[in-house]
């Protein structure tokens, strides 16, 4: 952990500078799900004021990316397999009936800005770190615009917007899902993209459905690995 420093701007720009590097850090993987943090010890490895690591501990909290419970303090948030498993369910119902919806409801406006939004999404970086898998702001911002893309021909706003924050709501285990991938083991994300696509352009409603459940699913099988392998080695270690 690398020190952020006293710095001349004072302590609001170390607090966002805290809050980055935290949110970054959390995002990649590099505190297990759930794990304490100890301000004091952030506040030695960062360099900075046991304030200035509150207050950024407090915006992750905001964020949905640490909780703070009073009397025993921060933790990462908890990888929640059954949180997990419905959210997926659910996001299959809804961004796949938007994406039917969308398909069927097709012009070359809708096709030009799907194209479009693939394009932008393969040029650009996945991860910041091919060793940890940490993926990079920018994908994830590309990322969100493809499949805000892929539903936009809905006609439906308020499925779009269920979508939208069912996604949002995901993030978090989707950012993970890279550096928590047993071994990183190599997933072909590009191409589960392409078939999206593929399927898009061919006016073929039924499998961009199911190309989507897919893609959703294989995320979530993902982190379901992870967890047992984590409450497994738990087991071991108790037995």
């Amino acid at each position: 952990m690398r020190s952020v420093g006293a710095g001349a701007a004072g302590a609001p720009s170390r607090s966002v500078a805290v809050h980055a590097r935290m949110r970054a850090e959390i995002l990649a993987g590099r505190f297990d799900p759930g794990s304490r943090l100890s301000p004091r010890g952030l506040a030695t490895g960062f360099d900075v004021s046991l304030s200035v690591v509150r207050e950024a501990l407090f915006r992750l909290a905001e964020q949905g990316l640490v909780v703070a419970t009073p009397q025993l303090g921060f933790s990462v948030v908890s990888l929640d397999v059954d949180d997990l498993l419905d959210l997926t369910k659910v996001r299959v119902l809804i961004e796949g009936a938007a994406l039917r919806d969308a398909v069927e409801h097709t012009d070359v406006e809708y096709e030009t800005r799907v194209v479009a939004a693939h394009h932008r999404l393969t040029r650009t970086p996945c991860f910041a770190d091919e060793a940890t898998m940490r993926m990079t702001d920018e994908f994830a911002s590309a990322h969100a615009a493809f499949h805000d893309a892929l539903i936009s021909a809905s006609p439906s706003l308020r499925l779009r917007e269920l979508a939208a924050n069912l996604r949002n709501q995901s993030e978090l285990y989707r950012r993970w899902s890279g550096p928590l991938s047993p071994n990183h083991e190599p997933r072909d994300v590009a191409e589960e993209h392409r078939r999206l696509v593929e399927a898009v352009l061919d006016h073929d409603a039924d499998k961009a459905v199911e190309v989507l459940a897919d893609h959703f699913n294989l995320t979530t099988s993902i982190l379901v690995s992870y967890a047992t392998s984590v409450a497994a080695a738990a087991s071991e270690a108790s037995a």
